[in-house]
């Protein structure tokens, strides 16, 4: 069912900037848990400084572009749990190989 919404508010935004745009800055407006985390982080030492909200939306897109995109714009099938931990753990690695303070 989220797939199906998904893919019915995208086809309306692109009909709609306006509209797209309006929804985008008040998603933003809400800090997530993620730039929560990063924060925290960067608090703690750990990782390097960086913009939260840049490095959040770097990881939404590693993980996005293989559990979001192909299933909404190509209707692939969602992946397996071990597909989802490699996603994952591939993402997460490349992060910190990026961030995280040595």
């Amino acid at each position: 069912n989220f797939l199906d919404l998904a893919r019915v508010a995208i086809a309306a935004t692109i009909h709609s900037p306006e509209r797209a745009q309006d929804m985008v800055a008040r998603m933003g407006e809400r800090e997530e848990g993620l730039t929560v985390w990063i924060r925290a982080a960067q608090a703690d030492g750990r990782l390097k400084p960086v913009a939260p909200e840049f490095a959040a939306q770097q990881i939404h897109g590693l993980l996005k572009s293989f559990a979001f995109w192909p299933q909404i714009s190509m209707g692939q099938p969602g992946l397996s749990a071990k597909e989802q931990n490699t996603v994952a753990d591939s993402a997460l690695d490349m992060f910190l190989a990026c961030y995280q303070v040595q």
